[in-house]
């Protein structure tokens, strides 16, 4: 249906080197794709379900962590550690601390605040349930801020979202060293067993 191009233009040394380059360039995209599959490279926060740790993340169970902020904490934590819900049985146990401090930042000349700073640190320490050992412990700190206005109102609701936000990032991070904790336990465990 459509006329072939005329013999002098597909012969042009233009042409040909165009056709170069771009065979070229699919070479090289081709060669980088089968270089980076093989050389180990896995992003952290990937949705991998098929993998040990998986299994061993939707084996710890969260204890109850104590104020408004910390049961929100909990429940993202169960839902991110196990997000199908499959029933596992409880080989783990996380228990979380939080120390929570809130600054007044961004004070004017007649003394009022127009920012607020909560600063969060999550305190961390995973317990095999079956023998009573502590197996990982570490501190996680979030930062977030919140506008101050004069409507009290629009206040606490900024103040409410930078609790959901620290929240968000508390559990992100508890949940990534987690799961690299588990990930490096499986791998000396199947190094150990080879």
């Amino acid at each position: 249906p459509w006329p072939s191009p005329p013999a002098a233009a597909t012969a042009s040394p233009e042409m040909a080197a165009l056709r170069a380059f771009a065979a070229l360039l699919a070479g090289l995209l081709a060669a980088s794709a089968l270089a980076l599959s093989g050389c180990g490279w896995e992003p952290l926060y990937a949705d991998r379900p098929s993998r040990p740790a998986a299994a061993s993340l939707r084996a710890i169970r969260v204890a109850p962590i104590s104020e408004r902020i910390g049961q929100r904490l909990e429940w993202a934590l169960r839902t991110d550690l196990n997000p199908t819900g499959i029933p596992t049985p409880q080989k783990y146990e996380l228990q979380t601390s939080l120390t929570l401090q809130r600054a007044a930042l961004g004070i004017q000349s007649t003394g009022l605040a127009t920012l607020g700073r909560l600063d969060t640190f999550a305190t961390i320490r995973l317990v095999d349930l079956k023998t009573g050992k502590e197996l990982l412990a570490n501190t996680i700190h979030a930062q977030t801020t919140f506008n101050i206005v004069t409507n009290g109102y629009a206040t606490v609701v900024a103040e409410t979202d930078a609790d959901r936000r620290t929240v968000e990032d508390l559990s992100r991070e508890i949940v990534a060293r987690l799961t690299q904790f588990m990930q490096r336990r499986a791998e000396r465990h199947r190094a150990l067993s080879s």
